[in-house]
């Protein structure tokens, strides 16, 4: 018996990213998590065109905001600004969470005004939690020994391990200022090394959900949560051990 479609739909929720590879990236990433959740990535999702959370404050209060009963995240690469950054912040007024540092405060606190929470990447790029070894050799079809990925991340960060050491409960020990758009990109490091093009979104569709960093569950959590879509585990049927006997008038 085919099974039914999954047919939750997420409520008046709005995704913000910053350009149409994270959306690709995040869709790829919601088919291993929950089946509700890719439908939700492309219908919600406004690209910004940039790291620029003062267009979604706009187009947030344009829709009318909490008062019109929606509900919005923007999503943000933490990039080269130094200092503490908070890799969630669920509207935490006052709960004593990190603060976006220098001119990324304001903005920061105007989002938070709006209504909006704000998610930024703990590492440098959304592409930063792509460099997982085994994703990219299932995706090119390279030998599990292959050491040529390990070899060149290593190289990358010297002195700090294995940089990606991905998990459902662990922070990884990528570095943060690793430049993993310059490494996946056209030309980059890897590519060469590799000697094939590298698509972000190929690497996402490859990945397992027990690969990924714990700051993408973090994510997907608060969209599940914010969109009404909570994150489905699996479902479990109980079944009678047996017939049940019936009761005959004696």
């Amino acid at each position: 018996m085919k099974p039914a479609a999954d047919r939750r739909e997420a409520r008046s929720f709005v995704l913000y990213v910053e350009g149409a590879r994270d959306r690709e990236i995040l869709e790829c990433w919601a088919r291993r998590i929950d089946p509700a959740l890719p439908r939700c990535i492309v219908r919600n999702t406004v690209i910004l065109g940039g790291r620029r959370p003062a267009r979604a404050i706009l187009d947030f209060e344009k829709r009318g905001g909490p008062g019109a009963g929606f509900s919005g995240l923007i999503v943000l690469d933490r990039d080269d600004r130094p200092g503490p950054v908070p890799a969630t912040d669920a509207a935490a007024k006052g709960a004593g969470a990190a603060r976006i540092p220098g001119p990324d405060e304001q903005p920061h606190r105007a989002a938070l005004d709006a209504g909006l929470e704000v998610f930024v990447w703990s590492l440098r790029h959304i592409e930063s939690y792509l460099l997982v070894p085994d994703a990219i050799r299932r995706m090119l079809g390279l030998a599990r020994d292959d050491g040529r990925i390990e070899r060149l991340l290593q190289g990358a960060s010297p002195g700090v391990g294995m940089p990606c050491e991905p998990g459902v409960g662990g922070t990884g020990r990528m570095p943060a200022s690793l430049h993993a758009k310059r490494m996946l990109g056209p030309g980059g490091a890897l590519s060469r090394a590799l000697g094939v093009e590298l698509r972000p979104g190929e690497i996402a569709r490859a990945m397992k959900p027990e690969e990924f960093h714990a700051d993408v569950h973090r994510l997907f959590d608060r969209i599940g949560a914010l969109s009404g879509l909570a994150r489905g585990g699996p479902e479990v049927v109980i079944r009678s051990a047996g017939p049940v006997a019936r009761k005959t008038d004696s």
